[in-house]
């Protein structure tokens, strides 16, 4: 078991909009297709009324703990108005990530691997997880926040 650093806070309710897929940490692939597609279809320009420019990942709908299925979305946080959502252009699917506690880790310094880093301490941790929600902001190449939801 490996020791990590975290903080923990809490996060209201927001939502994101962006595309989906079923994927796995056993079959990483759906994953890395999803992110391919994400910069093909250019998703940043079909979503306007985002709230930031960074762009998130959720892990949600877990089949059971972090060697199961999850649904895995990748899109931008949105304004909670319900005319943003009502609009969402074809193609595109909202996502609400619920009020939590999350553990916050830091993913600094080159990209995949150091987020890799991140998920392999937290899948060996003592940390007591929900497993219905975690996500990931990507602020730029080099720095992504991790969140996991807690119980």
């Amino acid at each position: 078991m490996l020791t990590m650093h975290y903080e923990k806070t809490y996060r209201p309710t927001f939502t994101v909009v962006g595309i989906a897929c079923r994927a796995s940490d056993a079959q990483p692939q759906a994953a890395y297709n999803l992110w391919q597609r994400f910069y093909k279809e250019k998703i940043s320009t079909r979503v306007q009324a985002r709230v930031r420019d960074a762009v998130y990942a959720i892990y949600c709908e877990y089949d059971s703990d972090h060697t199961g299925e999850y649904t895995f979305v990748l899109g931008y946080e949105v304004p909670a108005d319900a005319a943003i959502v009502e609009d969402t252009p074809d193609g595109l699917v909202v996502a609400v990530v619920p009020a939590a506690q999350y553990a916050v880790l830091e993913a600094r310094g080159e990209q995949p691997e150091a987020l890799l880093s991140v998920w392999e301490h937290v899948w060996t941790s003592t940390l007591a997880r929900s497993y219905i929600c975690d996500f990931e902001v990507h602020w730029g190449p080099v720095a992504v926040e991790v969140y996991v939801g807690m119980k």
